[in-house]
C-alpha cells in the first residue's frame, strides 16, 4: 500500500503516547427538555462540548471507545481563506459579518496533514465494529486525506468517494472550469458494517422517468417497450420505490441559501438533507453519532430528528451557542422526513460541557439592570437595561446599528436555584436567524417551597460573550 509522507508526520504509537493528558470536563449548562415522545435511551443525555477536539476526544475515549456507530466530520479544507459568520442585531434584519474561523496553516500542507491524521487515528478507536466514518472535503486536500485514511482504516475498508454536486453560486473565473462539488470519503471500520437499503435515502427519478410513470389501482408503473415478430409490444412494469438507489454522485441536494429555513448564518453550513441520507444509510435508531467539528450543528439536528443519540464538539464557542439554539428551537424547523412540514417536537435533554471553567466566559464587560417582580412565591423577571462599560471601544459598524439596549442581547435564561456552577436553563428566550423577537419579561415562576434561593440570570450577547448575574431571593 502507498503511504503518504510529510515533514512532522508521527507514527500511530507516538500519537497514542499523547493520550495521558486527559482534560477534565466542566458541566456548563443543563437543558432538561420535555420530550417523552422522543425518549431515546433511559439515562442518556446528548452532549455538546466546547473545546479543542483532540483534547476532547482523548477525554471521551475511555468511556466511548468502540461505541460510536457513525462519525461525520466537515473539517477545515485548507483553503487559506477566512470564513464568515453573520451576526444579526435586533429584530429588523440588521447584521454584520465577522470571521468565524481562519483556514490558514502557517507551516503549509504539512501542518494540515498532521492535524487531520492525529484526529482520524483517534476517531477510528471510537467506531464500533459495525461503524462508519464520512469525511467531507473538497479539491484542496481530498487526495491527500484519501491516502491517510487508506493507511488508518485500511484500503479494503474504503467504500465510496461520494461527489456532492451543487450549482456554483457566483463563479467569476474564466481561467479554469468552475468548481461545483465537494468530496465525501466513506470508510468503515470492518467488513461487517451497517448499511441500510432505506427508501428514504433514494434519489428522485429523472424528469424523463417521472413523466413516464403512471399510477393505477395496483401502484406505480411504466410501460416497457419491445418487439416480437416485427410487432411492437409494451407491458406494464411496476416499481416498488418511487426513486432510485443513490449512486456516488449526489446532485439532488441543494446547498444552503440565506433564505432557507435551516440557515444559521455560517458560510460553510451543510444541508440537513445531506446528513439525512448518510445517517439513515449508516445507522439504526438509538445509535450514537459524533461530529467533532460540529459548526452550526447540522449533524446534531438531523440525528435528533431521526431518533439517534449524539455527541458534538467545536473549538469555537459561537458554534456551540448556535448549535445549542438550533437544538432548542428544533420544533420550528423542517421535518426531515416530510420536508414541507414542521418537525413540531421538543428535543431530548442535553448537557453542555467545556474544557474551560465557566468563569472563563464571564467577562464582566457589561452592566445589566433588571426588575425582579415578586408576589409571595411567584416570581417574574423583566430586563430593563443592558449596556457595555467599554461602549466607546465597540466597532463603529456595530455601534451605529444598535437602537435599543435589547439589540445587544441574543439569548437570556433563568436558573431559579443556581447551584454548583452548573446553570440549569429553566426559562429561556433567544433569537434565531428566522425568529428575531426577544421576550424581555419572563413567564411567572412558582416556587413550591419556602426558603432562600440563588436566582441567576444568564445573558449571551451578540458577540457570544456569556455573563451570569446572581441574586439571593427569599420565598
Amino acid at each position: 500500500m502507498v503511504n503518504l509522507k510529510w515533514n512532522g508526520k508521527l507514527k500511530k504509537e507516538e500519537i497514542c503516547e499523547k493520550r495521558h493528558n486527559i482534560a477534565p470536563f466542566h458541566v456548563l449548562d443543563l437543558y432538561p427538555t420535555n420530550s417523552s415522545d422522543l425518549k431515546i435511551t433511559e439515562g442518556w443525555q446528548n452532549l455538546l462540548i466546547w473545546g479543542e477536539n483532540r483534547a476532547i476526544m482523548n477525554s471521551l475515549l475511555k468511556k466511548y471507545k468502540n461505541k460510536i456507530s457513525l462519525i461525520y466530520i466537515d473539517p477545515p479544507f485548507r483553503t487559506g481563506g477566512d470564513f464568515n459568520l453573520k451576526i444579526q442585531i435586533g429584530e429588523d434584519g440588521k447584521f454584520v459579518d465577522e470571521i468565524a474561523y481562519e483556514d490558514k496553516w502557517d507551516k503549509g500542507v504539512d501542518s494540515y496533514l498532521s492535524f487531520i491524521q492525529e484526529r482520524l487515528i483517534l476517531m477510528r478507536e471510537f467506531l464500533s465494529n459495525t461503524g462508519s466514518i464520512y469525511v467531507h472535503l473538497d479539491w484542496h486536500t481530498s487526495h491527500y486525506v484519501k491516502l491517510i485514511m487508506d493507511e488508518i482504516f485500511g484500503i479494503d475498508n474504503f467504500r465510496n468517494e461520494i461527489v456532492w454536486a451543487y450549482p456554483a453560486a457566483s463563479a467569476k473565473t474564466r481561467k479554469f472550469f468552475i468548481r461545483a462539488y465537494d468530496t465525501i470519503l466513506f470508510y468503515t471500520k470492518t467488513d461487517d458494517y451497517i448499511f441500510n437499503d432505506d427508501p428514504n435515502i433514494y434519489m428522485e427519478y429523472s424528469d424523463r422517468v417521472k413523466n413516464a410513470l403512471k399510477r393505477d389501482e395496483h401502484g406505480v408503473f411504466y410501460y416497457r417497450g419491445g418487439s416480437h415478430d416485427g410487432k411492437k409490444l409494451s407491458r406494464k412494469v411496476y416499481v416498488e420505490q418511487e426513486g432510485t438507489f443513490p449512486r456516488d454522485v449526489w446532485n439532488d441536494i441543494p446547498y444552503i441559501r440565506a433564505n432557507a429555513n435551516e440557515y444559521q448564518g455560517f458560510s460553510t453550513q451543510k444541508p440537513e438533507r445531506l446528513l439525512k441520507r448518510i445517517i439513515l444509510a449508516s445507522t439504526n435508531k438509538k445509535d450514537l453519532i459524533a461530529d467533532f467539528f460540529c459548526g452550526s450543528g447540522t449533524t446534531l439536528s438531523v440525528a435528533e430528528k431521526l431518533g439517534r443519540r449524539w455527541i458534538g464538539c467545536d473549538t469555537n464557542y459561537t458554534a456551540i451557542h448556535i448549535s445549542k439554539k438550533r437544538i432548542l428551537s428544533i420544533s420550528n424547523s423542517n421535518d426531515i422526513m416530510k420536508w414541507k412540514l414542521k418537525y413540531d417536537k421538543n428535543p431530548n435533554s442535553f448537557k453542555i460541557y467545556g474544557l474551560n471553567k465557566q468563569e472563563n466566559l464571564n467577562l464582566k464587560s457589561s452592566n445589566l439592570d433588571l426588575d425582579i417582580q415578586q408576589d409571595h412565591n411567584i416570581v417574574s423577571i423583566k430586563l430593563t437595561n443592558f449596556s457595555y462599560s467599554k461602549d466607546k471601544d465597540l466597532p463603529a459598524k456595530i455601534k451605529k446599528k444598535i437602537k435599543v439596549f435589547s439589540d445587544f442581547i441574543d439569548y437570556w435564561a433563568i436558573d431559579y436555584d443556581y447551584k454548583d456552577d452548573t446553570f440549569n436553563n429553566m426559562w429561556i428566550s433567544f433569537r434565531t436567524p428566522k425568529k428575531r423577537k426577544l421576550k424581555l419579561k419572563s413567564d411567572p415562576f412558582l416556587y413550591e417551597k419556602s426558603g432562600e434561593y440563588n436566582l441567576s440570570v444568564k445573558i449571551i450577547d451578540i458577540f457570544g460573550t456569556e455573563l451570569i448575574y446572581s441574586f439571593r431571593i427569599r420565598i
